[in-house]
């Protein structure tokens, strides 16, 4: 099943009351689809996903190979193994992780689970998100007739915390806050002091937060505090989303999880889908953390190639936004369309558009070698005009 397919059925429907409409979410997807190759390379780059160049984790590989023998049988065994060892790294308890179909899972069954409390509670409700950002949280409100609030990233191209938390005060019910830290698209870092600061002060029966951290493992910044602090002092209005897909390289495994309390956790439990994690997935997953030599590997990676390309930025003069994430934003000069057909041209498939910046795209860091090929293009394209 690709990504497409299970966007489409993940709706759901429940108690009657709400019932995910259409949603959006496929709608939102259809941009990404169109960028597939029309067969001017037959081996691009895949600078699109932000996902891992260096590929699993040669422990998960191996893992992987040796659970094939007991796929005859229920993961229940091997999932509660993944729980304890994703408890274990962030010093929580199995009953505070829910496992997911990758974070968008998890972050489909929040939104059904504040959306259904809403309606039984007749409490009005809406979603607040950063513009631009990661999409798929405010699709799924969308889908469910929840009223979205998209709020414009500031001056400095962060989430601006005192807007969002203005639109909240002012609602007559619950805001579901919707916070991707670093941010995606931008790859920007957000103060966590100016978060807790909201988190802390919020009324916890009117403010729910979701922290997105899909891209904590990459960040550099000493100044960042996890929202995982937040589960720790016992805050049932958080949950802390985290993903396989991006330094763990398990994209196409389909592996992400939430961090709450285990009052929100066991909330969330009639939303999922009971032994949801495949076997060589859940292995993979636990061997994947306790690699630690690859997960330094590939923030190695990360840090060489996002150096090496922002040097040539700077050479050529292009303006790109300070990156906590494994990618680059990026303005440029150009159309999207031309600059994304150049790219195709090339045999480089970079990000979608992100509006409302249309002046702007996005590659994912690879390898230096293909970073070295990217910026090859790069400085063929500034000649051009088109950066």
């Amino acid at each position: 099943m690709n990504r497409r397919d299970l966007l489409k059925i993940s709706g759901t429907l429940f108690a009657g009351s709400i019932l995910t409409q259409g949603f959006a979410a496929t709608t939102a997807l259809d941009s990404i689809t169109d960028l597939e190759l029309s067969g001017s390379t037959d081996n691009p780059l895949l600078l699109h996903y932000n996902e891992n160049s260096l590929g699993l984790s040669p422990k998960a590989k191996n893992a992987i190979i040796d659970s094939l023998s007991n796929v005859n049988r229920y993961p229940d065994s091997y999932i509660e193994e993944l729980q304890n060892t994703v408890a274990s790294e962030f010093k929580m308890t199995p009953k505070q992780i829910t496992l997911g179909i990758g974070s968008s899972d998890v972050i489909r069954a929040t939104i059904n689970t504040l959306g259904y409390q809403a309606t039984q509670k007749k409490q009005n409700i809406q979603l607040i998100t950063p513009d631009p950002s990661f999409f798929l949280a405010a699709s799924h409100a969308e889908g469910m007739n929840i009223s979205v609030i998209k709020v414009p990233l500031d001056d400095v191209y962060c989430m601006d915390i005192t807007k969002m938390k203005e639109i909240a005060d002012r609602f007559d019910g619950v805001s579901i806050c919707y916070l991707c830290n670093p941010n995606n698209p931008t790859g920007t870092l957000t103060s966590s002091t100016t978060i807790a600061d909201w988190v802390k002060g919020a009324d916890p029966q009117k403010n729910f937060f979701m922290v997105d951290e899909a891209y904590a493992e990459y960040i550099t910044d000493p100044n960042f505090i996890s929202g995982t602090s937040f589960i720790r002092e016992g805050r049932d209005n958080v949950i802390v989303l985290r993903t396989f897909s991006k330094i763990f390289a398990m994209a196409g495994m389909r592996l992400g999880y939430g961090l709450s309390t285990e009052k929100f956790a066991k909330e969330l439990l009639p939303f999922m889908a009971i032994l949801n994690i495949s076997t060589p997935t859940a292995v993979a997953g636990t061997e994947s953390i306790k690699d630690k030599s690859f997960i330094q590997q590939s923030r190695g990676m990360n840090s060489n190639s996002l150096a090496m390309t922002t040097q040539v930025f700077d050479a050529l003069e292009i303006k790109y936004l300070p990156s906590q994430g494994n990618f680059l934003f990026h303005q440029i000069k150009c159309d999207q369309k031309t600059y994304m057909d150049g790219m195709k041209s090339e045999g480089i498939i970079i990000g979608r558009p992100f509006p409302p910046f249309m002046d702007w795209s996005r590659v994912t860091l690879g390898t230096p070698e293909e970073m070295n090929h990217f910026l090859a293009v790069i400085k063929k394209f500034k000649k051009n005009g088109w950066v």
